[in-house]
């Protein structure tokens, strides 16, 4: 009984924490920002999209039940549309939903699909770095002009530009890093299996 009850005591002043090892609160902001990093971009479209549709059925509710139309809603829906098309972009380029076309791809040697591969990665980083650096040059420029109806500044409606842009610049990183580690498939035959 004695010793069982030193085990307890030993058990209970140990300075390990608990679960698996991990401190109590030193893990939390990683797994924070994980979660953010695996779904902000989409939990932000679905948020939106969802503003977006409610705004357009409020409206239609408000003129044609109440015959008392909003002036905001049409400004509020189309700017909503216009972050959802862009952040929605980022999203498809992550989970390679954008339109490619292979046919001659395939038909080269594996060592050249990763070179070409490469440059791809390359030419995208380049073409982003232009889209971030012209996407704040519009920021900036529309700084000054506000919405007609929301009476908002248009820098935050533009801002979706060059915020999109940041965005497929770090899952460009993610798939360059994923690509050295030969963690991305290159592009296959038909019949071969779908293209990663």
């Amino acid at each position: 009984a004695h010793s069982l009850r030193d085990s307890n005591m030993q058990v209970q002043s140990s300075p390990e924490p608990p679960l698996g090892g991990h401190a109590p609160w030193g893990g939390y902001p990683v797994k924070a920002l994980r979660l953010v990093w695996r779904w902000g971009t989409e939990t932000a479209v679905v948020l939106l999209t969802a503003v977006m549709v409610a705004t357009i059925m409020l409206q239609v509710f408000c003129r044609f039940v109440l015959g008392n139309p909003l002036s905001w809603s049409e400004e509020l829906a189309r700017y909503a549309f216009v972050w959802i098309t862009f952040l929605g972009a980022a999203v498809a380029y992550r989970h390679g939903g954008h339109i490619v076309v292979e046919t001659v791809v395939v038909l080269l040697p594996r060592r050249l699909q990763a070179i070409l591969a490469w440059l791809v990665d390359a030419l995208m980083v380049l073409a982003l770095v232009v889209l971030l650096v012209q996407g704040l040059n519009i920021v900036e420029v529309n700084s000054n002009v506000e919405a007609t109806m929301l009476e908002i500044p248009m820098s935050w409606v533009y801002a979706s530009v060059p915020v999109s842009a940041a965005i497929m610049l770090a899952y460009q990183v993610e798939r360059t890093l994923l690509r050295a580690q030969g963690r991305l498939a290159l592009a296959r035959k038909p019949g071969e299996g779908s293209v990663a």
